[in-house]
């Protein structure tokens, strides 16, 4: 699917550099292989954190073992920033032909920089690969915009309600169940607030993290079958099966679900009332599950969240989605010990050696591999793993990925408006097809 974000995304950096940068970077710049002193190619790679090591501890690890594995021949170099910055990063270095070798791009951007000719076609690659592309499993075509395969995914990201036996088992409130309807969810709520803890962690100083918890919302009320229509302007944000969702949404204010501080707290505060106890659940992914082992052992929980019974779509999805891509700059194609080198970084992360030290890690990969398993002790990762053994269908992407950057933004904001009571569904809705509505 082609995004019509042409419009929105870059308009501030064109402005900014006062001679546009889009058109025909893609073979800009030197295509030349640096060496360390040692005589290793030099590959970058950019990934949006301030510190690899300490925030990605397991791109980190992979990339040691890379560099372990090929001492003497090749290097991995991170080049980090945060998430704002890498972006500005990006796209002032793609104008200037400084990019990266491989870097990290948000899924609402990646399909600009592709029709802009910067990134290499990887359909060779996986071709060449098939084991590897076995082993993605489909996940691949998210990242392929029917003209080339401008990425690939970077991990597997599994989103949805983590929650606490311990809390649940106080307030006499039965454990969630693929079975549970929103009806039940809300009573469960209600429980859960009457024994004293809040239901649902939640901070909007981070809205676009409340996705974690409600992808599924969107999903099962049809997001994915209509998203395009809504993208080619024959449908509204504002429609029915919109509507319902988002009073869905409004209904878990009204039993009072989320913390009274949530418009003055962050998504890390949020996890903190959940870690220490006081959160009966909270939303997020399989990042979080070495923090949640640590903190709630077996104690910890995993649920899709509710059946819809006025909902006409699929109920049975499990947000088991392609993470951000990875992308290659795409005169890497034009140096063949470049190209070489991207491609066998690209092997190894991809690879079962690199899985098993993403499992250990309580990091999904993007690849899967049946010998590749968790730990006993990795509680919440098991938790995660049992829920996707419904072999429920997946959706190709996130809902919030599948929007340009300005529309993401308004469906954040509107959704964490209807949360907080400052907007109404129709209001949130009606934001999203103003913003829509100037692309």
């Amino acid at each position: 699917m082609k995004r019509n974000i042409a419009k929105v995304v870059w308009a501030g950096l064109v402005v900014a550099m006062a001679g546009g940068v889009l058109a025909g970077c893609g073979g800009s710049g030197s295509s030349e292989a640096s060496k360390t002193e040692n005589g290793e190619t030099i590959i970058k790679f950019g990934i949006h954190v301030a510190n690899p090591e300490k925030q990605e501890p397991v791109t980190n690890s992979i990339v040691e073992a890379f560099n372990k594995k090929y001492e003497g021949q090749y290097e991995v170099q991170f080049e980090a920033a945060d998430t704002e910055s890498h972006s500005k990063n990006m796209k002032l270095e793609a104008s200037d032909g400084t990019l990266p070798e491989i870097f990290w791009l948000n899924s609402s951007e990646a399909p600009e920089y592709a029709d802009a000719g910067t990134l290499m076609d990887l359909s060779d690659y996986l071709s060449s690969n098939q084991d590897i592309k076995n082993a993605l499993g489909g996940m691949e075509t998210a990242f392929n915009n029917g003209d080339i395969q401008y990425g690939l995914p970077y991990q597997c990201n599994v989103q949805g309600f983590f929650y606490n036996k311990d809390l649940f088992d106080a307030a006499g409130v039965s454990y969630p169940t693929n079975q549970t309807t929103y009806d039940e969810f809300v009573e469960m709520i209600k429980k859960l607030k009457a024994s004293g803890v809040t239901p649902i962690a939640i901070g909007s100083k981070n809205s676009g993290y409340t996705m974690w918890a409600f992808n599924e919302f969107l999903e099962r009320y049809g997001w994915s079958q209509n998203i395009d229509a809504i993208e080619k302007g024959e449908k509204k944000f504002n429609n029915a099966d919109m509507l319902a969702c988002f009073d869905k949404m409004k209904g878990l204010k009204d039993a009072q679900a989320f913390p009274e501080n949530m418009a003055t707290i962050e998504y890390f505060d949020a996890k903190q009332q959940f870690d220490d106890g006081k959160a009966a659940m909270f939303g997020t992914g399989q990042w979080d599950c070495a923090e949640f082992d640590k903190n709630l052992k077996d104690k910890v929980g995993f649920w899709w969240g509710p059946v819809f019974k006025d909902s006409s779509y699929e109920q049975n999805v499990a947000m088991k989605v392609p993470s951000a891509p990875i992308v290659v700059k795409a005169d890497v194609a034009e140096n063949d010990t470049m190209k070489e080198a991207v491609y066998t970084f690209l092997n190894f992360y991809y690879s079962q050696e690199a899985a098993e030290i993403s499992y250990k890690g309580s990091i999904f990969p993007a690849t899967n591999y049946s010998d590749v398993k968790a730990e006993d002790t990795q509680y919440a990762m098991n938790a995660m793993l049992t829920a996707l053994a419904d072999g429920w269908k997946s959706p190709k992407a996130a809902p919030d990925q599948t929007l340009s950057s300005a529309v993401q933004t308004e469906l954040y904001n509107g959704i964490f408006g209807v949360l907080q009571g400052t907007y109404t569904p129709e209001e949130a809705l009606n934001k999203m097809d103003e913003t829509m509505s100037q692309e």
